[in-house]
């Protein structure tokens, strides 16, 4: 009896509410009257409720259309009601004026708002701006924020977008004593007023590290935004390391064997980014000494131009190695003597043209045999004593221009984990031969034209996060890959074309075992850091050449496209002369050999 007491109560209750009769929406012009009931709780046949139309009229304020709702009941005969809804709308919009962008685009950022003419003006759309105009600042390296998206009040069909971009307050050094102000300045190219571009910094960062004049590990960055509102101020703290060297010691050469050595060099003379050099090298095979004065001047004019410039008589040894162990204990050598000279300037980001030239006097041939065919030992005295007439012996002058250029998208130069690198040089070169003997035949001697062509590709990946401004060197595991191919045409001496095998291009293999006017080399390497200045690495490489001077000695070479693949392991490390790098290489035969360099392998 008490359920059925207090159902008919609840029904006699009802009968008795005030109900809604009608609902009637006005102002409204585009925004459909069916879309703003569809928002409200309220429905025609529903008993009148108070609280409903108060969350009804923000439910509609909320559809963002409208820039005043007014939601109210007004008393109908018998005690039912008819609710009114009022709207404002926002007007059509007719233009999205665009302003505070300085460093992007304005048809840029429209193409990304949301909202377009000929629309009614929504406030959502304020939030998915701002959304979409930070994130396209963001894509381009830069940091920006919306002000105010709304219509004006003297004009309501324009939409003010005012963006705030973040710029750069202050740029200050910390720690350098003995590089000069403006030389800093001249490699940081984030400069005070103009808007923070997150990827620039890094990149002027990179660029102080790749000079080697800092300490590794030293060089940090600090970013205040605290100072002024839509300001930055950006600090660079490093430590200066020793940049000037004067070395005397016994030095292990790929191709020279055992060598003395005595360098003098300074690669920020006076703290000016200049960089002087001297070297004096003596091997133990004899043929005379290598000397070599260079200097370089990265800001040669207000445009960064750089310029190298360098004299020298070097003398090569080549096919050291197999040679040097057979009886008759001939070397094939060159003595270089001569000047090169090469201008370089960075004309768009990361993208560098140059142009060098080199004239040599270059003489070749064998170191004579100390033994006779019959075995006696030839007197040393001897100034007849012939050179070895297996090998090639060709004598003369030499004249190479280059044009070339790089685009350099690593995130480190001496130790990359990410990005790309790509080389291209076109050389013309002029030969001047006036001696030529052994094999192959004398067709070589007089004047002779040639062109060189070199395309080279590098890609680096990591697995580990990408480096950030606050460990812009720190160690990574790396994937790096290399491609590099060459091509010749034309009559070329012998000690101008392309040679392979070693060290530097396919280990496993003797140092220029393998050489034409054709090459091909590739290389893939996983570099895995043990220390932070210690890697061990797994190494993969594959390459050849073909189609040019035939066999000579031992070497047998090929006319046709022929590669050989080359593997093995290796070890690198950062030292304070610079990186040096032992590899155990295995050739297709499963020979093995041991590769010493000084420098980074790419």
């Amino acid at each position: 009896m008490g359920v059925i007491a207090l159902t008919l109560a609840a029904v006699s209750a009802f009968a008795q509410a005030s109900i809604i009769k009608e609902i009637v929406v006005r102002g409204n012009q585009r925004v459909l009257s069916d879309v703003i009931q569809l928002a409200m709780r309220t429905k025609v046949g529903q008993p009148y409720i108070q609280d409903n139309l108060d969350k009804d009229q923000q439910s509609i304020e909320d559809l963002g259309y409208f820039s005043a709702v007014s939601v109210r009941a007004n008393p109908l005969d018998a005690g039912n009601y008819s609710v009114t809804v009022d709207v404002v709308e926002f007007p059509v919009v007719k233009e999205i004026r665009v302003t505070g962008n300085t460093s992007v685009k304005t048809e840029d950022i429209l193409a990304v708002v949301p909202l377009k003419p000929g629309q009614v003006y929504n406030l959502k759309t304020q939030k998915a701006t701002s959304d979409a105009v930070r994130a396209l600042y963001a894509n381009k390296g830069l940091y920006a924020q919306v002000e105010e998206f709304r219509p004006l009040d003297a004009s309501p069909g324009t939409i003010n977008l005012a963006i705030l971009e973040l710029k750069v307050g202050k740029v200050a050094v910390q720690g350098n004593v003995h590089t000069k102000d403006w030389v800093l300045a001249r490699l940081i190219k984030t400069k005070s007023g103009e808007s923070f571009n997150g990827n620039r910094w890094t990149d002027d960062l990179r660029r102080l590290y790749n000079t080697g004049w800092f300490e590794p590990g030293s060089l940090k960055s600090v970013e205040d935004t605290e100072s002024e509102l839509g300001k930055i101020d950006l600090t660079v703290q490093l430590k200066e390391a020793r940049t000037g060297q004067f070395n005397i010691g016994l030095q292990l050469d790929p191709q020279s064997s055992l060598a003395g050595v005595i360098k003098l060099s300074e690669t920020n003379l006076g703290g000016t980014g200049k960089s002087v050099g001297l070297d004096f090298t003596q091997t133990t095979r004899g043929g005379g000494a290598s000397v070599s004065l260079d200097y370089s001047n990265p800001f040669y004019d207000r445009k960064d131009t750089v310029f190298n410039a360098s004299v020298y008589t070097r003398q090569i040894y080549r096919f050291t190695g197999t040679f040097g162990s057979s009886s008759n204990n001939t070397d094939y050598r060159e003595r270089r003597t001569g000047a090169s000279m090469g201008f370089t300037r960075m004309v768009k980001d990361k993208l560098s043209l140059g142009i060098s030239g080199r004239i040599e006097n270059v003489g070749t041939g064998s170191i004579p045999r100390v033994t006779n065919d019959n075995g006696t030992p030839n007197d040393p005295s001897d100034d007849f004593l012939q050179p070895d007439p297996r090998y090639i012996q060709q004598d003369g002058d030499l004249g190479v221009l280059s044009f070339g250029g790089t685009l350099n998208r690593r995130d480190l130069d001496l130790d990359a984990s990410r990005g790309d690198y790509t080389r291209f040089d076109i050389e013309p070169g002029y030969a001047h031969i006036t001696k030529a003997n052994g094999v192959p035949n004398q067709d070589i001697l007089g004047r002779n034209y040639f062109l060189r062509t070199t395309l080279e590709y590098r890609r680096y990946f990591s697995d580990q996060p990408a480096r950030t401004r606050q460990d812009a060197d720190a160690p990574r595991r790396v994937l790096a890959m290399r491609a590099r191919i060459d091509n010749i045409s034309g009559n070329v001496p012998f000690f101008e074309q392309y040679f392979a095998g070693g060290s530097d291009s396919i280990r496993g293999y003797d140092e220029d075992q393998f050489w034409d006017k054709q090459t091909l080399l590739t290389t893939a390497e996983y570099r895995y850091p043990l220390q932070r200045s210690f890697n061990a690495i797994a190494f993969v490489d594959y390459g050849g050449a073909w189609g040019g001077y035939g066999t000579v000695n031992k070497f047998d070479q090929s006319d046709k496209f022929n590669l050989h693949v080359g593997y093995g392991l290796g070890l690198s490390f950062r030292t304070p002369l610079g990186p040096i790098r032992l590899d155990l290489g295995f050739d297709d035969r499963g020979k093995s050999r041991t590769h010493f360099l000084i420098g980074t392998s790419f």
